[in-house]
C-alpha cells in the first residue's frame, strides 16, 4: 500500500485524494481483520426459571394450534390460518412451508413431551401419506392446496421460497427419526410436558 502510494503520487498526483481513501484501508486491513476476529466476552446466556416456563407455554400453545386443527377433516395437513374475529374462521388451504412447520412441530412436541413416540409415527405418516397424494409439477409440491380435497388451488405455481423452506425441515426431519430409534420411549420429557399442558390449562 505504501509502494502504490509512492507510485500514485509521483505518477498521477491528481488521483492521490481518492487513491488514499482505498490504499489507507488497504494498509489497515490487517489491523480490522484481527479487531473482527477476536474472540469476544462470553455472556451468561442462561434462561431464568420464569422465562423458560413462559417459553414452555408458548411451545404448547404452538402445538395446540396444530393439533387442534390438523386433523383428519383436513387430511392430516395445517390449515394457513385462523382467525377469530370478527368471527372463528379456518383458511382451508396449505402450503409446503406450512406443512413442514407442522412437520417440526410434531418433532418438537414430543421433545417437549406432549406426544409419545407412537403418536409422533402415526401423525408423521399421515401427513406424508397425505403430502404423496398431491398433484405435483416436476416433482415439486405446488404451493397452495386445499386441506380438505387435496385439490390444488388456482394460480397453480411452484414456490421456490416454499419448496426450499420445506426441502429443509424434511432433512431436520430425517436427523429427528433417526435420533428417536435410539431414545426410550417414555423419559422425564412426558412429565415435563404434562406440567406445560396442566399449566396452560390453570391459566
Amino acid at each position: 500500500a505504501l509502494g502504490i502510494a509512492f507510485l500514485v503520487a509521483f505518477t498521477r498526483p491528481e488521483a492521490f485524494v481518492v487513491a488514499a481513501t482505498f490504499l489507507f484501508l488497504w494498509a489497515a486491513s490487517p489491523l480490522i481483520a484481527f479487531w473482527v476476529s477476536r474472540e469476544l466476552p462470553r455472556k451468561d446466556e442462561s434462561v431464568g426459571e420464569d422465562n423458560q416456563q413462559l417459553a414452555r407455554l408458548v411451545a404448547r400453545r404452538t402445538w395446540k394450534f396444530f393439533e387442534t386443527f390438523a386433523g383428519a377433516d383436513d387430511n392430516w395437513l395445517p390449515p394457513d390460518n385462523y382467525q377469530e374475529d370478527p368471527r372463528p374462521a379456518i383458511a382451508h388451504r396449505t402450503s409446503p412451508t406450512d406443512i413442514g412447520l407442522l412437520l417440526l412441530s410434531t418433532a418438537a412436541a414430543r421433545d417437549f413431551g406432549y406426544v409419545g413416540t407412537l403418536e409422533l409415527i402415526e401423525r408423521l405418516e399421515l401427513t406424508l401419506s397425505a403430502m404423496d397424494k398431491r398433484d405435483r409439477f416436476n416433482g415439486h409440491l405446488l404451493n397452495w392446496y386445499d386441506t380438505r380435497t387435496l385439490v390444488p388451488l388456482t394460480p397453480q405455481y411452484v414456490s421456490t421460497v416454499d419448496s426450499g423452506n420445506l426441502a429443509g425441515h424434511l432433512l431436520v426431519l430425517k436427523q429427528v427419526c433417526v435420533e428417536v430409534a435410539d431414545q426410550p420411549v417414555f423419559d422425564f420429557h412426558a412429565i415435563e410436558g404434562m406440567q406445560d399442558t396442566v399449566a396452560l390449562m390453570r391459566e
